[in-house]
């Protein structure tokens, strides 16, 4: 297993390409994946660089809907970051947002190493049925679903009552529990907690080694 300090940057993660279509993928999804999907306005950039402490690792547009590509960022210990296309409160038109949920779920059903799927909701939002549909596909795909809930800074101390609570209630509807992580870009609220599940769960020890004296 890898070896390094949690005090380094996730672990040095750089952009490696992007695709905009899954015939484009070639090996890429030989190595062990994360991916991230969301709404436009989820936060999902922001995220990025807050994980790779990388404040312009991935372009965060004041415009929501611009990515439409598969984002590929690699870390220095080989495994991928997958920034999917947003989807919804976007200008793209019925057609595109119709080819971009193609793509998402073209992904879902062919990459080989996913082994996260995280799905991001601004916690100002309610959780939409969409992303509830999207949590039990990934299980049936034996992918993990994680739902993160974004911008919880924005929220007092009951309005993050009700995002948990909701949360339970899906948990309830769905019949099956799931990681649930409240982050603050901003803040960095969960931002160490997020990057010691995804470590853990890909089998990347992160035990600093002895320094000598």
């Amino acid at each position: 297993m890898h070896k390094y300090s949690k005090e380094i940057p996730f672990p040095e993660t750089k952009f490696f390409t992007s695709i905009a279509k899954l015939e484009e993928k070639e090996d890429l999804d030989s190595v062990q994946s994360i991916a991230f999907m969301g709404r436009s306005n989820s936060g999902k950039s922001s995220l990025l660089n807050a994980l790779s402490n990388h404040r312009g690792l991935a372009k965060v547009s004041k415009t929501p809907g611009k990515t439409k590509l598969i984002n590929i960022f690699r870390t220095k210990v080989g495994f991928n970051l997958i920034d999917l296309p947003g989807f919804g409160y976007s200008k793209a038109s019925h057609k595109e947002h119709k080819e971009m949920m193609k793509l998402l779920e073209g992904f879902l059903n062919s990459w080989k190493l996913l082994k996260v799927l995280f799905i991001l909701c601004d916690s100002q939002r309610e959780f939409p049925e969409e992303e509830l549909s999207t949590i039990e596909v990934a299980m049936e795909k034996k992918i993990k679903p994680v739902v993160i809930r974004t911008k919880i800074d924005k929220l007092n101390q009951s309005g993050q009552h009700k995002v948990r609570t909701e949360m339970e209630d899906a948990m309830n509807e769905i019949g099956v529990p799931f990681r649930v992580f409240y982050i603050s870009a901003t803040t960095g609220r969960g931002i160490g907690e997020l990057r010691e599940f995804i470590l853990e769960t890909l089998g990347i020890q992160t035990k600093v080694s002895k320094v000598e004296p």
